[in-house]
This record gives structure tokens, sequence and C-alpha cells, in this order.
């Protein structure tokens, strides 16, 4: 008990201070290095094992006392088996920032939401007409916008795996559950990937809602929908899951990655991550970000593709990140799709443009894109630009009916 009395006396003496030490970091060795030079490394470096990594040749630690990050990359330097190391910074991937959804929407970011444009009945007058059969009630502006509908009579994308990199997925909702395929819980292995924030759900809808004559339709109504769920129900996560579950993507035979979150800068292992994903035959997607400005990460990696959100006018939403890092452009304003409870609504973001991406991916697949390249081709192809800057559209907005010929 004294032990236990004194150590919490000196953590609190400690945060007094005002320090930041280092929780857990994660530490990338050197391929040649052997697990004894590994472990003689973690121990000198005054770290201890928690978990390996071994796709990206890297180990989760923590410092065994109290050591803030300067002190273990100083230490780090010193090790010739370490080839990087970086904290496992948590942080909320959703906020507002950069990739836009909260369920109760902070005053100034709903001020800057209620102004932006709504589809005046000539823009909707103008979209690409639906075929027989299918009804505007289920097909959302920005399925239309990208004129999934037309592709359909060819492929649906039936069969193609996606993972929604994200808070989960709600597989009750009466639009998700018959495209969802299976899940992994990046937090917690053992626990439910069930959405408990709603983003993942409302990203899930738009790139594979079923189309049943109901609720809303998705891009690749046949799509097969797994969540990977990397962040709780506030949004937050460690780089650690992010990481986990871009391997999980490539151990899994997915064919598509939908990440619908970013941070302002990259970072060493991400990068890897999404690499090992890629390699293995996993598109990754990515959201720009809604910072106005710079493009995020995992955005900002050539091995993504990068996606700006338009409005119904066919113009840059506002709050979109722009640069020479974007790849494509899609709806992101006024988007509705799915929410946990079996419900619907409406949200803007970049978050909700990528999805639609990855939707087209899907189909791009179905009709025999093979690998991350070959979508990437295909997707270019088809894409149009609708009048704006490079640094705004990338190539431009995809038409699946172009898309799947």
């Amino acid at each position: 008990m004294k032990i236990f009395a004194a150590a919490a006396l000196a953590a609190a003496i400690l945060a007094q201070t005002g320090v930041a030490y280092a929780k857990q970091v994660i530490v990338g060795f050197k391929p040649e290095v052997t697990p004894i030079e590994r472990n003689l490394s973690l121990s000198r470096m005054g770290l201890r094992f928690v978990e390996a990594l071994p796709e990206i040749d890297a180990v989760v630690a923590e410092p065994a006392g109290f050591r803030t990050m300067s002190d273990v990359t100083f230490a780090a330097s010193l090790e010739p088996a370490v080839s990087a190391v970086e904290e496992n910074e948590e942080r909320n991937w959703l906020n507002a920032e950069l990739v836009t959804f909260s369920a109760v929407p902070l005053p100034a970011f709903g001020d800057v939401m209620a102004a932006l444009p709504k589809m005046s009945p000539a823009k909707a007058a103008a979209l690409p007409a639906l075929p027989p059969g299918v009804t505007k009630e289920e097909i959302p502006w920005g399925i239309q916008r990208v004129n999934a509908p037309n592709a359909w009579a060819k492929t649906q994308g039936a069969g193609v795996k996606v993972a929604v990199i994200d808070t989960g997925i709600d597989f009750n909702h009466p639009d998700l559950k018959p495209n969802f395929a299976g899940c992994y819980n990046a937090l917690d292995a053992k626990a439910s990937c069930m959405d408990d924030n709603g983003h993942g759900s409302h990203v899930s809808g738009t790139i594979a809602g079923a189309l049943d004559g109901k609720g809303v339709a998705g891009v690749a109504p046949k799509a097969r929908l797994y969540g990977v769920k990397v962040l709780d129900a506030q949004g937050r996560g460690g780089l650690v899951s992010i990481i986990k579950g871009l391997v999980w993507a490539g151990n899994n035979g997915m064919q598509v990655a939908n990440m619908s979150l970013g941070a302002p800068i990259g970072t060493v292992f991400m990068r890897a991550a999404v690499k090992y994903a890629t390699l293995r035959g996993v598109t990754v997607v990515a959201a720009a970000g809604n910072n106005g400005g710079k493009v995020g990460c995992p955005a900002c990696y050539g091995d993504t593709i990068a996606v700006s959100a338009s409005d119904s006018s066919d113009r840059i939403a506002s709050f979109s990140s722009r640069g020479s890092d974007v790849d494509l452009i899609a709806p992101g304003v006024d988007v509705k799709s799915s929410i946990p409870g079996g419900g619907y609504d409406f949200y803007d973001g970049t978050s909700m443009a990528t999805p639609h991406v990855a939707g087209l991916a899907a189909l791009a697949v179905a009709r025999g894109a093979k690998g991350p390249e070959a979508v990437r081709a295909a997707l270019t192809k088809a894409a149009k630009s609708i009048g704006l800057k490079p640094t705004e559209q990338g190539a431009g907005l995809v038409d699946a009916s172009v898309l799947v010929k």
C-alpha cells in the first residue's frame, strides 16, 4: 500500500508541473533486427513491450516510468536498430476542423452548415434521369449526381468487399443489414462492432445502402460492407487502432477501404499501414478534410484517393480542404443517409463525399478493375471536370455510367 501511495503521490506532483508524459509509443525497427535485439533496444530505451505490429515492422510499447516523448525520441536516436518512433496519439479523428460530423453540432459549425446552399428545383431537374423502376424518393441527390442508378443495369457492385474504417456499422439498420458481411473492432477485438457514434453508419449507407424501394440506396447497393471499428462513441481513437484497421483490411481480402477520418499531419506508421493495405489489393479512399485549406492525412498520402466535397451547384464546399493532393470531388453537402436506429439524416463534409467515391470504386472492381492502380485509372478516366480548379476537384466528378462501360 505504501508503494502504491508513493506512486500516486508522484503522479499527482508530476501532473501539476504541466509536463506531458508519453503513455504509449510505436517503435519501428529495421527489417533485419532480430527479436532479441528488439527487446534489448526497448529495455535500453526504458520501454515495455505491449504488442507487435509485424506487418509494418513495429511494436507498441509503454514507458517503464515517467518519460516525455522527447526523452523517448532521444533514447531511440541512440539505437541503431530503431527506424522511427512516434507517440500513439489519441485524438478525435472526426472533429469539425477536419472531417465534419456531430450528432449535436457545435454552434459555430451549425451556423456554417445552415448557410450552405440546398438543392434548388432547377438543379434537381438537371440531375441525370433515373432508370425505369428506380424511385427518386430512394435516391439521394449525390447518388443521382454521380449517375450511379444508370450504372446498375451493368453492375451494383455485388460481392465486392468494402471496409468502412470508422466508428462501426449499425448492422441492424434495414438498409445496411442486407449487405453487412462482417466486422473487426480494433479498439477491443472481443467487443461489438456496433456503431455507437453514427458516423460509420451514415458513410455505409452512401456506399452500399440496399436498393429495396425504401430508405436510401447507396452507390453500389449490393457491395459487401465490413465494419472496421477504429473509433469510439466520441470519434476518438489512437494511431494504433487506425493502423490495425488498415492492416486488418489488407489481411482479410478487402478490395476497397473508406477512410472518412483525418488528422492535420501525417505519420510514418500510418503511411506504412496504408502502403501495406494497398500492396495487398485494397483501394484506400480518404476524406480530404474540412479545414478549407491543406488536405489532411491519410488523404495526403499518394497511395490514397483523396476526395474533396462539392455542393448541389457543383461548387466546392466552403469547408472542403483543397490542394494538389486532391484526386476527385464528390457530393458532400446535404447528404442523406442512414443513421443508427433505423433512421436517416442529412450531413455535410468530405466525410460524406468520400463514400460516394468508395462506392464508385466498388463498381469499378465489379467491372474488372484489379488492384488500386487499375481502380484509380478507371475512376480518373470516368471523371469529368465540373469547372473547378484541379486543386479543388482533382480529375473531377466521376460519372458511374461511363465508369462501367
